[in-house]
């Protein structure tokens, strides 16, 4: 048999094989869902033999199963239809909650050799239950029934008219909230009841991060009960894990079933994936954000500035992927990740809602640079993957001057400790001194410079670890600089977008960190043009000084590609021309 046969039926049960040779494994579908939504995942597990159980959750059924018997029940029911002995179970969701039931209430050996569970719903026996907790479990219920009519749909959820789709959803809602919350809201209430320690099946679950199925919490609640357990949260994974990021999953799933098959005996922790040993392994980490709103100034295009603030929330989200997170550094190890470079290209333009996908791969490190990374950003337009965002950045571990750690700095984070920025074997700082009689514009935009100059106190926003100005507060100043810079000659934003219905295009940008400034200090932030290329970009420079004693520290410094596209009109989407007159102000005049 190679196609997805029925091997097995009983009332309300149905067992159907997949193609492939192996170890048997026995999938369990989640609530309002059918054996059919494992055939992505099948494909990533080609290694083994798949049964995809029809369970009495399936979509449109009525939940008077209940009274027949819990999900565990049902479960057990369902695997005496199986022809074979399982080798492992898989279970999705409401599928998931199942199997750790079975698993937990099983008299004697189950006969299971491992367990992966994706997106369980689990409430830990302390978790207070409260009315607010029922709404919002509704409200995630709602949301995984709109997104399970959208996955059983396929392709053609894009050709149905949005009205007609709104519709079949909020039916498929009303109708599950009606007969299925209370069961659903029984079984989720009930998993922290169960006896999980008494599991010796070697389990890896896997969620989101922002899945409310299990949130951190919760995972880390279910992690303590279950010693069996292997869970792990990934920023890439959404409630349908098994379904739209089915690699990624079958990938990991494949890697702990040989595993865990191979070497029974052998504790999960201790099979290579309970300690990281490098922190640079030229591992790929994904994350999945969108830009905030904050970002969208002229109609829904989102400024550069946050797509440089998704590349950095994307090398935290690395960080915290090997166990050493930026809350986890501080406090336990006393160090404070800083960003303290990063080089960007944007070939596409990002929008409000816009859901981007990072990808961070580490790159080879020099000896007192820090920790390199590449980073890519996309967005999914028109059926295909569009990069917005190309870039690298530099992280550093600076020792924090409260001292807070408890623990001793682990072996794979020393090569990029430093004790300030200032101590980067790269980070070339430069000081200009201040002569009698002189003040700092005398010195930073000295008569003819064409320079602008703008002079700010470093507020505790733009600071981190109680201390220092951080990364970010760079970027936001480069945007700033540029707004006030084009503002002082007459070429303001607002005006040139009322006038000639231009708005400003960044194409790159850089922000480097030199040494830190200190929270109140005085940042004097110098701007100037360097070219105009082609009559359509101009290049500039930023660079911010802090004075200690007579003299100017260069502390930071960064570059940025500038130009407009037409907004409206007949040319409307293409790149304005700088006129002589505007090249001319850039440049040194006056509008």
């Amino acid at each position: 048999m190679t196609g997805w046969d029925t091997v097995g039926r009983a009332e309300g049960l149905e067992v159907r094989r997949g193609p492939g040779q192996g170890p048997a494994l026995v999938a369990v579908h989640g609530i309002e869902d059918s054996w059919g939504v494992w055939r992505a995942l099948a494909e990533q597990l080609s290694g083994y033999r798949l049964y995809a159980l029809q369970l009495p959750w399936h979509g449109g059924n009525s939940y008077a199963w209940r009274g027949e018997g819990s999900p565990g029940e049902w479960l057990r029911r369902a695997l005496e239809l199986v022809p074979e002995r399982p080798a492992a179970l898989l279970g999705h969701s409401f599928g998931a909650n199942a199997v750790l039931e079975y698993l937990a209430t099983c008299e004697g050996d189950p006969g299971i050799g491992a367990a992966v569970l994706a997106a369980p719903f689990y409430c830990p026996a302390d978790f207070p239950v409260s009315p607010s907790i029922r709404t919002r479990s509704e409200g995630a219920l709602r949301k995984v029934i709109n997104q399970g009519v959208g996955i059983a749909l396929g392709p053609r959820s894009a050709t149905l008219d949005p009205d007609i789709l709104a519709v079949m959803k909020h039916k498929a809602c009303e109708r599950t909230v009606a007969s299925g919350l209370p069961v659903f809201y029984r079984e989720f209430e009930a998993s922290g009841k169960f006896d999980l320690s008494r599991i010796e099946v070697p389990t890896l679950v896997l969620a989101g991060v922002d899945d409310e199925s299990l949130t951190p919490m919760r995972a880390a609640a279910l992690d303590r009960a279950m010693p069996a357990a292997t869970v792990r949260l990934r920023a890439a994974y959404g409630h349908f894990c098994h379904v739209m990021q089915a690699q990624e999953l079958g990938r990991e799933a494949d890697a702990f079933l040989r595993r865990t098959l191979l070497n029974p005996h052998v504790p999960v922790e201790f099979q290579g994936e309970g300690t990281v040993t490098n922190l640079l392994d030229g591992a790929p980490t994904t994350y999945v954000g969108m830009p905030r709103y904050e970002g969208a100034n002229i109609r829904t295009w989102i400024g550069f500035k946050h797509f440089m603030y998704l590349a950095e929330e994307a090398v935290l989200e690395y960080f915290r992927e090997r166990g050493v997170g930026a809350r986890d550094m501080y406090h336990r190890f006393g160090l404070g990740l800083e960003i303290v470079d990063s080089s960007v290209q944007l070939p596409a333009t990002l929008f409000v809602d816009d859901r981007v996908y990072a990808t961070v791969v580490s790159a080879t490190p020099k000896p007192g640079q820090g920790a390199p990374f590449t980073i890519t950003l996309t967005v999914e337009r028109d059926g295909e993957a569009v990069t917005v965002l190309k870039g690298k950045l530099r992280v550093a571990l600076i020792a924090v001057k409260d001292g807070s750690g408890t623990e001793p700095v682990p072996a794979i984070l020393e090569p990029f400790v430093v004790p300030e920025v200032a101590a980067l074997v790269n980070a070339k700082s430069a000081s200009m001194p201040i002569a009698p009689g002189q003040d700092v514009a005398d010195v930073l935009v000295p008569e003819g410079s064409g320079a602008y100059l703008w002079s700010w106190r470093a507020p505790y926003p733009y600071c981190h670890f109680s201390d220092r100005l951080q990364h970010s507060a760079y970027v936001r100043t480069l945007e700033e600089v540029v707004d006030r810079f084009l503002h002082d000659r007459g070429l303001a934003i607002g005006k040139l977008l009322n006038e000639r219905a231009w708005i400003p295009v960044v194409s790159r940008a850089r922000v480097q960190m030199l040494s830190d400034i200190f929270m109140e200090e005085t940042v004097h932030t110098v701007f100037t043009i360097e070219d105009v290329i082609k009559d359509t970009v101009y290049t500039a420079r930023m660079d911010c000084y802090v004075q200690r004693g007579d003299s100017l520290e260069l502390a930071a410094t960064a570059t940025i590609m500038h130009g407009y596209a037409i907004s409206r009109g007949e040319k409307a989407g293409t790149v304005a021309i700088l006129d002589e007159d505007v090249k001319a102000v850039l440049l040194g005049g006056q509008a």
